[in-house]
């Protein structure tokens, strides 16, 4: 062990209590969170009266979530970042390209802790305080810069081992390489200041180049994204302003009443697996389809539009139904290649049957109704999970080698089975049907549905402090990541606004002369390709900033093209050669090689291509329902 490595670990040991604290902290407050929305609820329909300051103190508590979260998460290394290139590199360039964007990463955030701690100071002289309570805020922008410092901490050590490993690995070289991109770094850092005339739209092309490149060199995309921004910002804005950027925004992004959905819906997901519940589904399903050709492929299918409907991730899905179905089917002697192939398809209904965190985030960028794409997105999904199911049993008739029909049952056992799809359906009507009715908004349906899923879990007798406990951590710890990247890509779309790209995008893209169609079709391409690299949450915040504008100015309906991405999502999820679904269902049937997984998806992205003309020949299918029930759809 080199000076640095123990540099290293004497930064982290003393760190990693302190992040754990943190993220416990973000663990009660979600709990909090909670139980505070809740109560509203039941005190406005049931009395008439809402609790006093209830949305403040909501904001207040995802402070904790996002700025102390953030130390754990970065110490845990659970940021989203896009391994597609670098894995393929020798491990001492993976390390050298690890700590350089180590360096960026802790530039951006040494930033952010010291314009927040400015104006944390600058603010305890004033009165500024939250919108209905009388308390200032500035103790909790003290608690974001104190996040923000932690993790820089947590970052710097980061680096070191990078820095340690590299040059063990690669010897001379390593250190020559480290050592010329650090003088390119000050060079450039020290060009800054220097006006060099480029044109507004040049200079955000270059940005999204540059963006893509350290992308691809495994940087985590909030920091990239955050980066891009700051850097684009000081030209267009200068020095000052581009700081001042970073003063207030992040705060205000991090604590941004309508994010508070994600934790709730996260949560809601998690107490639902640890629940059971997709056991059930899988068990009722099988009940019903299982002596089909292909039967319990189909029951998978079923099991995962039934999950989709209280959980909103593709991944999440995947993973729940793998871990209950893939031993039944391996049990009855499925090839390999259907099994896994219906599980990695079927989890993509994840993100299309409502409530879906995919809409979710659509709705923050476009600001569209979610409400409305939740409903958009019921007769969609039903209709692709049947599409599946079709497409399994005809396959299987033809070759019954694919999948053997199960075990047959009486109509007894079929109608008797169906109690397994009452936690489903409760959760399901209470979220949906609580939000059409009016009861509730979206954003206070996510903590209805996360305490209903936990009582699901005391009424299926299933409850454990440890399940709350790692429930609860989990779904802190991906909101915090998630939040994290909102603040990225704010700061990004300042930089983008400024260069004007993504309107003049569209202007330019709307003046051609093709069908508005053609252009869709690029557009879903780019879609199906990113999904291939990428979860579709960061997807949607990293391109449909610059692709929106486009779509309003060619005329679609806002709603349908929520649905027609989605399922492009669906399809890149699966797509080869990097569909992340597949890499989940991987790391599940650890014994399957991923290439046998992929010949089994390839008839389910047929289906979702063909789906997909279905949907675009015949918008109605996203739309009549939301019509029918009196919601408006377009922009």
């Amino acid at each position: 062990m080199t000076f640095l490595s123990k540099w290293a670990d004497a930064i982290e040991v003393p760190m990693r209590p302190i992040a754990r604290v943190g993220i416990y902290i973000g663990m009660a407050s979600l709990f909090f969170m909670v139980i505070f929305m809740v109560a509203d609820i039941i005190a406005r329909n049931a009395f008439d009266i809402g609790l006093y300051g209830t949305k403040d103190l909501e904001q207040f508590l995802l402070c904790f979530i996002t700025f102390l979260g953030l130390p754990w998460v970065t110490l845990t290394m659970h940021h989203v970042k896009v391994d597609l290139i670098m894995g393929k590199f020798p491990k001492w360039v993976q390390h050298v390209t690890d700590a350089s964007t180590g360096v960026i990463g802790l530039m951006v955030w040494t930033l952010i802790a010291w314009q927040s701690t400015v104006w944390a100071i600058r603010i305890s002289k004033t009165n500024l305080g939250a919108e209905v309570l009388d308390i200032p805020i500035y103790p909790f922008v003290f608690v974001a810069a104190f996040g923000v410092a932690l993790t820089c901490i947590i970052i710097v050590a980061q680096i070191f081992r990078h820095t340690d490993a590299a040059i063990a690995e690669g010897g001379k070289k390593a250190l020559w390489i480290l050592l010329g991109l650090a003088l390119a770094g000050v060079l450039v850092w020290g060009s800054l200041n220097v006006e060099i005339p480029i044109n507004p739209l040049i200079m955000g092309v270059l940005g999204i180049l540059l963006l893509m490149v350290i992308l691809f060199a495994r940087m985590p995309i909030a920091f990239a994204m955050a980066f891009i921004g700051i850097i684009g910002s000081w030209y267009f804005m200068g020095l000052d302003a581009g700081l001042g950027l970073l003063m207030q925004r992040p705060y205000y992004q991090g604590t941004f009443y309508f994010v508070v959905v994600i934790p709730f819906f996260f949560l809601m997901g998690s107490f639902c697996f640890h629940a059971a519940i997709s056991r059930d589904l899988y068990d009722t399903c099988a009940t019903w389809l299982g002596r089909l050709p292909g039967g319990l492929a189909s029951a998978t299918v079923g099991g995962c539009a039934g999950f989709a409907a209280i959980c909103g991730d593709s991944l999440a899905t995947a993973a729940a139904m793998g871990t209950v179905s893939l031993p039944e089917l391996r049990r009855f002697k499925y090839d390999n290649s259907l099994a896994t192939g219906c599980i990695a398809a079927g989890g993509t209904l994840g993100i299309l049957i409502p409530p879906s965190m995919g809409f979710i985030f659509y709705s923050l960028i476009t600001e569209v109704s979610t409400a409305v794409l939740f409903i958009a997105g019921i007769i969609p999904g039903i209709m692709l999970a049947s599409l599946f199911i079709i497409t399994i049993t005809i396959r299987s008739k033809l070759n019954p080698k694919l999948g053997p029909p199960g075990p047959s049952t009486t109509w007894k056992e079929k109608f008797f089975s169906l109690k397994g799809t009452w936690a489903m359906l409760v959760l399901f009507l209470l979220v949906i049907g609580g939000i059409y009715r009016g009861v509730f908004t979206v954003i206070e349906a996510g903590a209805v549905g996360a305490l209903g899923a936990f009582f699901m879990i005391l009424v299926k007798r299933r409850f454990k402090w440890a399940t709350v406990r790692e429930a609860l951590h989990d779904s802190t710890r991906t909101s915090g990541m998630l939040l994290v990247t909102l603040i990225g890509v704010m700061i990004l779309g300042y930089f983008m606004g400024t260069s004007k790209l993504p309107l003049e995008t569209a202007a330019y893209i709307s003046a051609l002369p093709v069908d508005r169609y053609v252009i869709l079709a690029l557009v879903l391409l780019v879609y199906v390709v990113l999904g291939m690299l990428m979860n579709i949450i960061p997807m949607i915040l990293l391109t449909l900033p610059i692709f929106w504008p486009t779509i309003v100015i060619l005329g679609f309906d806002g709603v349908w093209f929520g649905v027609i991405m989605v399922v492009m999502m669906e399809m890149g999820q699966i797509t080869p050669p990097i569909g992340m679904n597949v890499f989940v269902i991987a790391g599940v049937a650890k014994d399957i090689p991923v290439g046998q997984i992929f010949k089994g998806v390839i008839p389910f992205v047929i289906v979702e291509v063909i789906f997909l003309v279905i949907l675009t020949v015949v918008p109605e299918i996203a739309t009549w329902l939301p019509t029918t029930m009196g919601m408006v759809t377009g922009r």
